[in-house]
């Protein structure tokens, strides 16, 4: 016993995925998607599947109450031996099933503890004997106990607020009991998973029936000291670690600027782990069905090599595949080939890939049959946000049905005010159209968001703290806090607690590109302070809605330096110069704190 309390201590202090320990090797990990809502009022967010158990109980705030604690992991009291991940609620614990997950649509991947059993043991008094059916279609011939209106509505209360699922099934009749709280006598009746108790003279009809706090009085008997249940700011009630990332140019090896174990060294060297590579899907599937996996096995390997998780940004269709024979969006015939190219890249890399960005700024005309690379992108049509979806949620179950552990990210709609389908539309509109289709809410995790910075700080914002001008000042579009905005509006289509995953952020330095001069009014070390200021903000002033940042980038001036033009944007936005070594920027992110 003592062994377990130390070990219950010991992970309430991880994160809320926290990993078993051996003695716990049958409790799985959380799957995804992470998502958190948090209350100020406990100091604890509902996190991941409970909050989505949370949400779809009727008055949950009533029912369930507000969450007392992170997830930790803990044996069940009705099965001794056994560990669930657990958080706990005011009135409910709730626990993870792992080996439901998949089935009947995950109804019963998170179940609420037998409270009221454990609350009922031993007690074998009058109201907790059998008694015969009456016949009326209120009895349960499992616990021998009716469900019933009178004296007290316990039965339309059961019903109307979640029922079996929520409450369980009857273990006593309705009886009169001494409340040990007010010493008062109510008409009382207990369930497996909790106890109900009725105030008919309460002025307010809604607190007429009462539920135990039955989360709160087994935390007050066994859990003192144990500090997942400690008040914490909402940057640390998280549903999952925080996640700092670069972007990265991992292929090319074998060619003479490329040393792709030295780039995956030189990122844990500054205490980042995690990496974006971009894949074109054209370079990889044949019009034949044939998939030459290629360099990328190898990307994938030595990523696993050097403990680095992966995120693959996934982009850019086959010809054959789309309407005009370009590199957009697949046609919708096309989607069923894109589904299988998904779910076998899922199959092949289950596990040592951790996350899939399904396309990449799709709010802009070229990268939907145009070209992105020239005059700052020229050609093709934005596709709309609902044929987006569509694409989007066709590879979401094709990865799952693969590695329901993989991370499925959004593709990010790149910052911008132009609304011309020939150019781009506005990011926040596009993702207004996103987030208000059903389809999108089922069939994502993480929302990808690239908010802009040009030439100004994080911490300023158009209109009321604008940068310092003349250029890229005068509207929302240029400036870092563009997340705020993406904010707002899933917000208002009712997705506040689906994780933002910032895909791509960061400042250009002197650059000879067009379109990218305001980075030549940005010094390395000013560089170096607003992406820190960035790293900062979204982990802090942003938490728990924020779960990644990912830089734009760590290496991509080494192979632009080998083209000769070490002054491309690309290469400006780097943290390392194009001949590895390290500017400013990367110094301020390896003393950077990364909790």
């Amino acid at each position: 016993m003592l062994l377990v309390l130390a070990l219950v201590a010991t992970i309430a202090t991880l994160a809320a995925r926290p990993q078993p320990s051996a003695a716990q090797s049958g409790v799985a990990a959380t799957y995804p998607p992470y998502q958190a809502r948090y209350f100020g009022e406990t100091g604890h967010s509902a996190v991941n599947w409970f909050l989505e158990y949370w949400k779809n109980t009727p008055n949950a705030l009533f029912v369930l109450g507000y969450p007392i604690s992170q997830p930790f992991i803990e044996e069940s009291f009705t099965n001794p031996g056994q560990y669930y991940r657990v958080q706990y609620f005011e009135r409910a614990v709730l626990e993870e099933h792992p080996e439901n997950f998949g089935q009947q649509e995950n109804k019963y991947y998170v179940l609420g503890r037998l409270m009221g059993t454990q609350l009922a043991k031993g007690r074998t008094d009058g109201p907790f004997q059998r008694v015969p059916n009456p016949n009326d279609g209120t009895y349960d011939a499992d616990t021998g106990h009716t469900l019933r209106n009178s004296p007290a509505p316990f039965r339309d209360f059961w019903l109307n607020n979640g029922g079996l699922s929520v409450f369980g099934k009857p273990l006593s009749e309705q009886f009169q009991e001494v409340n040990a709280a007010d010493g008062k006598t109510y008409w009382v009746q207990y369930f497996e998973r909790q106890r109900m108790e009725w105030h008919p003279d309460e002025a307010d009809s809604k607190y007429r029936i009462m539920l135990g706090l039955l989360g709160n009085e087994y935390r007050d008997s066994h859990h003192r000291g144990n500090n997942a249940f400690n008040y914490r700011s909402a940057d640390n009630a998280m549903p999952n670690q925080f996640v700092y990332g670069y972007n990265v140019h991992l292929y090319g090896q074998g060619t003479p600027w490329q040393d792709r174990n030295r780039v995956m060294q030189v990122s844990k060297n500054s205490g980042i782990t995690w990496m974006r590579q971009q894949v074109r899907w054209m370079d990889l599937h044949d019009r034949s069905g044939a998939i030459y996996w290629g360099e990328l096995d190898n990307i994938v390997s030595d990523a696993q090599a050097n403990g680095i998780s992966l995120m693959l940004s996934i982009v850019a269709a086959p010809g054959w595949a789309t309407s005009n024979g370009s590199h957009g969006m697949p046609t919708r015939a096309n989607f069923p080939k894109f589904a299988d190219f998904m779910g076998q890249m899922a199959a092949r890399y289950k596990g040592r890939v951790q996350a899939y960005e399904i396309w990449n700024e799709q709010n802009r005309a070229c990268e939907n049959g145009g070209d992105c690379a020239t005059a700052g992108g020229t050609g093709g049509v934005v596709a709309s946000a609902d044929y987006y979806v569509d694409l989007l949620a066709t590879a979401y179950d094709a990865i799952k049905a693969n590695d329901p552990y993989a991370i499925v990210v959004s593709g990010a709609p790149t910052s911008t005010e132009t609304n011309r389908t020939d150019i781009a539309l506005s990011d926040t509109s596009y993702m207004a159209s996103m987030a208000s289709n059903p389809k999108f809410r089922s069939h994502v995790d993480a929302i990808g968001v690239h908010p802009g910075g040009h030439y100004n700080s994080p911490d300023q914002m158009w209109p009321d703290n604008p940068g310092p001008g003349p250029h890229w000042r005068t509207s929302r579009e240029f400036y870092f806090r563009r997340i705020e905005d993406i904010r707002n509006v899933l917000v208002q289509n009712g997705m506040a607690d689906k994780q933002i995953w910032v895909t791509e952020f960061g400042w250009a330095t002197k650059n000879n590109t067009p379109g990218y001069e305001y980075g030549n009014s940005i010094s390395f070390q000013t560089q170096s302070d607003w992406i820190v200021r960035g790293f900062q903000k979204s982990r802090r002033e942003y938490a728990p809605w924020v779960g990644a940042m990912f830089l734009w980038n760590l290496n991509f001036a080494v192979p632009w330096r080998y083209q000769g033009n070490e002054l491309h944007e690309q290469a400006s936005f780097g943290v390392l110069n194009g001949d590895w070594s390290p500017r400013p920027a990367w110094y301020a992110i390896q003393a950077m704190n990364k909790d």
